[in-house]
């Protein structure tokens, strides 16, 4: 098996760059959510020199013990180098408990499933809210969203990485009320806070995908297959805007006895974690960007008619119901009055703003569509719209020059169709978000993530492709030893008569700091099938074990119940 580990020399320039300084925190709502969200980005900050911080809603009291929840976490954690941790300390819940999730109840305080009605943690890892005001905070929506809130700010992360509407209850709370605590952040007089934020998903992107990790390549993250949870689609989630982020080698690789997200995953024995391996570890991790830079957050909104406040909110999406399978969005929009013949609404900032880009998105739930927008600045400048694209999806304009500006306006100049208006406005002084991540490139063979690639001996040429990220500069590339092959200006790689491998460097023109190495090997049928029938053994003998240790897990709490 060593013999398909770390067979060739793969670099990445976002792998390898210092985070130093840095902090990110991660924030799910169960212990084993961390690893199925952000497995490898923990693993990969950590190497990178960052101080990384887990943060779970709920002490995942549910079926277990919190204390063997909190204890679980703790040690995966402790496999990927994490000992920053904080437990908020709610109660955990399944969709649909008779005594209603604390997302419904503002400020009247509720008993969770395990009958709790306040935060708690264990003796050597008391709840944030203990930690902080020596008190304990009572299971409301508005208490869970003050923690939140101050966690932000008790941290002040440079990168936070927070769970999205998954289709259990506990993860859409913790989702939407992150959001709201965000925004009440981002719209403070005078915020000058401005995390880089990615929302993403513990299930349909991770564990509840496909078993395809004993592959001959590792495979990025799949498009989800449509169901009615899936959120993919509409307004910014949609596929091709999402963000991919590499994985280092420990990550990754042909078998999972070794890989540092499995290991991290069998800690959390009490919930089988480790069984789905197969399904979490990916070539790529997949996020969606929450740019928290919008110059909204710090203006004066109104409108000629209806209500412009959720425009100002750092919330797109809204749920009513968290325990419906199906997912049905609030229409958290701006839609101006049957009878406002002006359709318009009014931006306005204390002192003058530059700005180079506008995205916009017409409702998401909605019988009608704006078919043309004008947006007028005070000092003059004009730009008009098209049609906005259905389900809120997101459309961005680069100004042709920057705009410094006090006051906008945007127009509503033609539309069909009733109950149509806007989703969400943003202005931004720059067309990238001013970050700690810089630009990063990766190339991809068949629109997977390539690291060492593993192709039969047959194949003397391969499609090359590149992601891009926060760029859009040329990018060169080539064969690091021209002995062995080629890249032509199409980005397909030619192998020599004789070259048993390839190693190919991908470059920003002008910028060599920014770029990636990956290997693609050429191996004969033996070799290959080798490496099938060993993938297949370690899936037999894992499975085996792991639904063994599951059994022996569960009939140690049922008469113990601590483990």
């Amino acid at each position: 098996m060593e013999n398909f580990t770390e067979i060739g020399k793969t670099n990445n320039s976002f792998l390898k760059e210092s985070a130093a300084g840095q902090k990110v925190l991660v924030i799910v709502p169960h212990e084993d959510d961390e690893i199925n969200l952000a497995g490898s980005m923990i693993y990969t900050y950590v190497q990178k020199g960052a101080e990384v911080y887990c943060a779970f809603t709920t002490n995942g009291d549910y079926s277990f013990a919190a204390s063997t929840r909190l204890y679980e976490a703790e040690q995966s954690l402790q496999k990927l180098g994490v000992t920053k941790i904080f437990f908020l300390g709610y109660g955990d819940t399944a969709n649909h408990y008779p005594g209603g999730h604390l997302f419904y109840h503002e400020n009247e305080i509720v008993i969770s499933p395990a009958g709790h009605q306040e935060t708690y943690g264990s003796l050597h890892s008391p709840d944030f809210s203990f930690q902080i005001r020596k008190s304990h905070s009572h299971y409301c929506r508005a208490a869970m969203r003050h923690d939140l809130e101050s966690l932000i700010l008790f941290l002040k992360a440079d990168i936070i990485f927070c769970i999205d509407l998954d289709v259990h209850a506990d993860h859409r709370a913790a989702s939407i009320i992150f959001e709201e605590a965000m925004g009440n952040i981002l719209t403070r007089g005078g915020n000058t806070y401005q995390p880089t934020v990615f929302k993403g998903f513990a299930y349909c992107t991770s564990f509840g995908a496909p078993k395809d990790f004993y592959t001959r390549n590792i495979y990025s993250v799949p498009l989800p297959q449509k169901a009615d949870d899936s959120i993919i689609g509409l307004s910014l989630y949609d596929w091709k805007s999402r963000v991919r982020f590499p994985v280092l080698p420990k990550c990754r690789g042909h078998f999972l006895h070794d890989n540092i997200l499995y290991q991290a995953l069998f800690k959390h024995a009490s919930q089988s974690a480790a069984l789905h391996a197969v399904r979490i570890v990916n070539g790529d991790t997949v996020f969606w960007k929450r740019r928290t830079d919008n110059l909204i957050y710090q203006a004066n909104v109104t409108a000629s008619s209806g209500n412009p406040y959720d425009l100002k909110e750092f919330k797109i999406l809204d749920l009513k119901n968290i325990d419906e399978s199906n997912v049905s969005i609030i229409d958290h929009s701006w839609c101006p009055s049957i009878d406002d013949s002006k359709k318009e609404i009014y931006i306005s900032w204390p002192n003058k703003q530059n700005i180079s880009l506008v995205k916009i998105a017409g409702s998401i739930k909605s019988d009608g569509c704006i078919k043309r927008i004008i947006i007028s600045f005070d000092n003059g400048s004009i730009y008009e719209l098209g049609a906005l694209p259905m389900h809120g999806r997101i459309i961005s304009i680069k100004l042709p020059e920057i705009q410094q500006v006090s006051n906008a306006c945007v127009r509503l100049e033609d539309a069909e169709g009733s109950r149509y208006g806007l989703s969400f406005i943003g202005f931004f002084a720059h067309e990238y978000e001013m970050s700690v991540i810089n630009p990063y490139i990766k190339l991809l063979i068949n629109d997977d993530f390539a690291y060492d690639y593993l192709i039969p001996n047959t194949v003397n040429a391969c499609q090359l492709s590149v992601y891009q990220y926060n760029t859009k500069e040329k990018i060169h590339i080539y064969s690091l030893d021209d002995m062995d092959g080629w890249v032509d200006s199409d980005y397909v790689a030619h192998f020599t008569s004789n070259a048993d491998r390839l190693c190919i460097r991908a470059e920003i023109e002008g910028n060599p700091d920014c770029y990636d190495e990956i290997c693609i090997h050429r191996l004969n049928w033996r070799a290959l099938q080798k490496l099938r029938l060993c993938q297949c053994i370690e899936n037999r003998l894992l499975t085996f074990y792991l639904k063994k240790h599951r059994k022996y897990t569960h009939i140690r709490h049922k008469y113990l119940k601590k483990l």
